[in-house]
């Protein structure tokens, strides 16, 4: 073989070579860093959670062990005919719940469908609050949040603290406001007991909920993963760290 030869086969190998490093440089997705910073506990705040407000019907003698859990639910535009199997996977989800924990849910357009309730009365209340939902709107997630979280200070005031408490979010994108978002994952996380666990449907780690440390987040690959996944988080009962091993995370 010439010596030409033996360059030319050389420079092609090389560029070959580099091809294909090119190619799964490209193809392979780099780990998911959060770039925001969440901050640290505020433990005076912690301390002093829920705020002092009048709510009727407080409890003499709470049950510590009780859970409760607000489910945020995506019935943006983008969800279209997937938001029927969104809803179907949230009934189900209720129903393997302990019947007297407490369950509320709400959806990022149509607002509070399900007031908190006890399970075993959510479980026959939630087929005719859910029927009529329909996917319209955008994805105002910071406001959500924001909501869920409120709505849980109020229950925690009726049970005085007692009680672990958790919001699950179900979303396919990308809030309207990401930085509103933050603040309000900041002011949950840092400022509160409440555990924030999130099912990202089709959009894999990148978002804003994923919070390593601070959130739990699940990536499943469609819808059809959702009703897994969220049974998967409401059977656990202090912690949503063991959520993150289901077998849909992209």
């Amino acid at each position: 073989m010439s010596k030409a030869k033996i360059v030319l086969l050389a420079v092609a190998g090389v560029v070959a070579a580099s091809g294909f490093v090119f190619y799964n440089t490209v193809s392979e997705p780099p780990a998911y860093a959060p770039s925001t910073d969440m901050g640290t506990v505020d433990w005076e705040a912690l301390a002093a959670w829920p705020p002092l407000i009048e709510v009727p019907d407080v409890e003499t003698l709470p049950d510590p062990d009780r859970i409760f859990t607000m489910i945020v639910l995506d019935d943006s535009g983008s969800m279209g005919s997937d938001l029927e199997q969104a809803k179907a996977a949230v009934l189900q989800a209720v129903r393997m719940m302990d019947p007297n924990d407490r369950v509320g849910v709400l959806a990022l357009n149509a607002g509070l469908v399900l007031p908190f309730e006890t399970v075993e009365d959510a479980a026959d209340i939630l087929p005719g609050r859910l029927s009529p939902l329909r996917s319209t709107g955008s994805t105002p997630l910071g406001p959500a949040l924001s909501a869920a979280r409120d709505l849980l200070s109020e229950e925690a005031a009726r049970s005085r603290s007692f009680g672990t408490y958790r919001i699950i979010v179900t979303t396919d994108g990308a809030a309207d406001d990401p930085d509103l978002l933050v603040r309000e994952v900041i002011e949950t996380v840092n400022k509160t007991p409440v555990q924030v666990a999130t099912i990202g449907i089709g959009i894999g780690r990148r978002h804003v909920l994923n919070a390593e440390g601070h959130t739990s987040y699940v990536a499943v690959d469609d819808v059809g993963k959702l009703a897994q996944a969220l049974q998967a988080a409401v059977a656990e009962n202090a912690s949503f760290d063991p959520i993150t091993a289901f077998d849909g995370e992209n």
